[in-house]
């Protein structure tokens, strides 16, 4: 009893132990393939918003650029400068100051014919200059000039456009036709403006959006316009392409932003997991303790009485206890009192159901021999018996053209058949072989015993079960042999031998037919 104790606690203390290692796995397995991507995606989700909001700054810049280009290129004077009337403008607009305010690189001013016409800007070594057309000193910005005659050729439309340029340096560049501003006139010219992306406006920015960042220039190269790199456990860096101009070239934004919101998610995620674990462990103990009073106990009790019922002779009274219990173990127990006699009925029905075929549910042979070896003890002198030893033509053949699950079947029919045309008159039908069954037919001579094997052997004909591969018969059909106690000294056996010797004889003779075997050695086959 002490080993089963332990043997019982300790399998559920396994199997508990198992079930918190699977739980705990499936916490981990949810963490890593679950919860862990979705923390990652809101970083990702995360770092493209910063992305977007650095990239709206430079937008803002942009638009700022538009209005600073367009208010100089639709101003009146701007549009008379251009077709040469106005020769004071230079030196009431176009001076170094005007530069360093409207923090500019570059103006260029293009005519109609996108010749250039007058160029104000810093060259290579920083020096500002301002001069007519290309001459020098101001043959520094040919290759912007040249740019911008094919930009403006290539126009279709009469409009502003903005963009960055990532040629030899940074900068956002602004392009506007030149109107004047109260009347409908093509357009006289074009102003181009430049402005740098210095360290100073890049710092600037990081100041607007609150972002480390930095701006490069990159040439253009298939592959991803964004990447996110995860540089360590607190910091991240998110690169972005921007397109710009020349179209060879891209500005790249390259963003150093904390991963305080993934370990922020990490964190109580964590805190989640350990607190689960720990109510999960809690609760195995607690279900362990309640299994112990609740179940183990009553089990263990109920364990005794049943080994008591082994080793006493008078069976123990069970424990009141168990039958006072409104639960299942008490209704177990109480139901425990009648399975022994439940038991001993079913037995006695187990001992029947050893007597018949489990196929065809006809007796089997065990049946047969008792039921003959009692008629054939308790016959007189003057009583005749008789028995029939029947065998399904061919059914190898039939097993063989039809399957097993078919030749099934066709025992069961002829077996359910003979038995509904026999046993009313008192005869015992039982299967004895494969595809062989006996028929006990006491108080029968051997004229009765020929009548009734002839009759059977018709109406299993007329079944008209298809047998195509049979040699005798388009349809099943079935041998009898015929034996007939004729002596009190016969033996079951003896009468069994007749009759297979005359089932024998039927087969010999061609089979589908019936022989009788007489006990003076006399052997008759009958025709059918």
């Amino acid at each position: 009893m002490t080993a089963l104790k332990g043997s019982l606690r300790n399998r559920f203390l396994l199997s508990l132990a198992a079930v918190l290692c699977l739980a705990l796995l499936a916490l981990v397995t949810i963490a890593r393939f679950q919860i862990m991507p979705i923390l990652l995606e809101d970083e990702e989700a995360y770092a493209d918003a910063e992305l977007d909001r650095i990239e709206r700054a430079l937008g803002a810049e942009l638009n700022h650029m538009r209005r600073l280009v367009e208010d100089w290129a639709h101003w009146d004077d701007t549009y008379d400068f251009i077709q040469g009337e106005r020769p004071q403008y230079v030196d009431s607009n176009l001076y170094e100051s005007t530069l360093e305010t409207l923090d500019l690189e570059m103006m260029i001013f293009l005519d109609a014919d996108s010749e250039p016409y007058w160029i104000v800007g810093y060259d290579a070594q920083g020096e500002f200059t301002s001069c007519p057309g290309m001459m020098p000193p101001c043959d520094w910005a040919s290759t912007a000039v040249a740019f911008l005659g094919r930009y403006t050729e290539q126009s279709q439309d009469d409009t502003t456009r903005t963009s960055l340029l990532a040629a030899s340096a940074l900068a956002l560049g602004g392009l506007s036709p030149i109107h004047q501003s109260r009347q409908e006139s093509l357009a006289g010219g074009w102003l181009a403006m430049v402005r740098p992306l210095s360290e100073p406006w890049i710092e600037q920015l990081r100041d607007t959006t609150g972002v480390e960042l930095e701006l490069s220039r990159v040439p253009v190269q298939a592959g991803s316009e964004q990447i996110l790199e995860r540089t360590s456990p607190t910091q991240m860096t998110a690169s972005r392409l921007i397109p710009a101009l020349p179209s060879s070239h891209a500005v790249r934004i390259d963003a150093s932003l904390p991963r305080q919101r993934y370990q922020a998610s990490l964190e109580t995620f964590r805190f989640a997991l350990y607190w689960t674990s720990g109510v999960l462990i809690a609760t195995l103990l607690i279900v362990l303790w309640l299994l112990e009073r609740m179940v183990l106990t009553p089990l263990r009790q109920l364990a005794t009485f049943t080994q008591r019922l082994h080793q006493e002779t008078v069976p123990p009274a069970m424990p009141a206890t168990l039958l006072c219990r409104q639960d299942e173990i008490g209704m177990l127990s109480r139901e425990f009192r009648h399975l022994l006699e439940h038991q001993r009925q079913q037995s006695d029905q187990l001992r029947d159901l050893t007597l018949h075929d489990p196929l065809t549910g006809v007796a089997n042979r065990r049946l047969f021999d008792q039921r003959l070896t009692e008629v054939l003890n308790d016959s007189r002198a003057s009583e005749h018996h008789a028995a029939m030893m029947i065998d399904i033509d061919h059914f190898k053949l039939y097993n063989d053209h039809y399957g097993h699950q078919a030749g099934d079947v066709c025992l069961v029919t002829l077996a359910q058949h003979m038995e509904a045309q026999l046993k009313p008159q008192g005869f015992l039908v039982a299967r004895t072989g494969g595809e062989e069954f006996s028929v006990l037919l006491p108080h029968t001579s051997q004229e009765d015993a020929l009548q009734l094997a002839r009759e059977l052997l018709e109406a299993i004909e007329a079944l008209g079960l298809d047998h195509e591969t049979s040699p005798t018969s388009r349809h099943v059909t079935v041998s009898i042999g015929i034996a007939v106690q004729h002596t009190n000294t016969m033996e079951p056996g003896d009468i069994m031998r007749a009759a297979d010797q005359a089932l024998y004889q039927a087969k010999a003779n061609g089979r589908n037919r019936v022989a009788a075997f007489e006990c003076t050695d006399l052997t008759t086959a009958i025709e059918p």
